[in-house]
C-alpha cells in the first residue's frame, strides 16, 4: 500500500469513529474519564523519584492510582444513576457507564507498564519516567482530537493548536501540584 493511502487510513482511523457519533453527554462522561485519568497518572509518573522507580513502589502507585481512581469513577457513576428516574436505570446504561469509565484505565495501563520495565531495570529508570511523561502529555494533547472524534467532527489544526496548549497547561498544573504537595 502507497505511503499516501497509509497515512489516509491512519488519519481516518483516528478522527472517526466506526460505531458513529456518541450524545452529549456520553462524550461528555468519556472525555471527563479521559482527561482525570491522564493528569492523575501524569501526577504520579512526574513526583515519583528514581529511587522509588528503583524500588518499585512507582509502579504499585501507578496501579494503584489508575485502579482507585477507575473503582471511585464507577461508583460515583453508580450513586449518581442511583438518583435517576427507573426507567434510565436500566441494564444497558450502566454498561454505557461502565464502558465510558474505560479511558481512564487506558490513561494509567502503559505508563504503569513503562514504570515497571524500569523497576525491573530493563530500561533505565530515567527512561522509563521520560516515556511515561510523554505518553501522558501526547495523550493530553489529543484531548481536542478525541472530542471532535467522539463528535463526529473533521479534524482541525485548531484542535491540534488546542491540544498542545492543554498539554503544555497540564504539565505546568503537575509540577505546580508536585511542589506544592511533595
Amino acid at each position: 500500500m502507497p505511503l499516501p493511502r497509509r497515512l489516509r487510513t491512519l488519519h481516518r482511523y483516528v478522527t472517526t469513529r466506526p460505531q458513529g457519533i456518541l450524545s452529549t453527554s456520553r462524550a461528555s462522561a468519556r472525555l471527563s474519564a479521559y482527561v482525570y485519568g491522564n493528569v492523575l497518572v501524569l501526577a504520579v509518573v512526574v513526583a515519583a523519584s528514581t529511587s522509588s522507580i528503583d524500588d518499585g513502589s512507582a509502579t504499585a502507585l501507578a496501579l494503584g492510582t489508575t485502579v482507585t481512581t477507575f473503582l471511585a469513577h464507577i461508583f460515583s457513576d453508580g450513586v449518581a444513576s442511583a438518583m435517576l428516574p427507573e426507567e434510565d436505570r436500566s441494564r444497558r446504561h450502566r454498561l454505557e457507564e461502565l464502558r465510558d469509565s474505560v479511558p481512564i484505565v487506558s490513561s494509567g495501563t502503559i505508563p504503569t507498564v513503562l514504570l515497571g520495565l524500569g523497576w525491573l531495570q530493563i530500561v533505565p529508570t530515567g527512561t522509563a519516567q521520560i516515556a511515561a511523561s510523554a505518553l501522558i502529555t501526547v495523550r493530553i494533547a489529543s484531548i481536542p482530537i478525541v472530542a471532535q472524534r467522539l463528535r463526529g467532527e473533521r479534524l482541525s489544526w485548531r484542535a491540534v493548536a488546542i491540544g498542545i496548549t492543554l498539554a503544555v497547561a497540564a504539565t505546568v498544573v503537575v509540577f505546580v501540584k508536585v511542589l506544592l504537595t511533595h
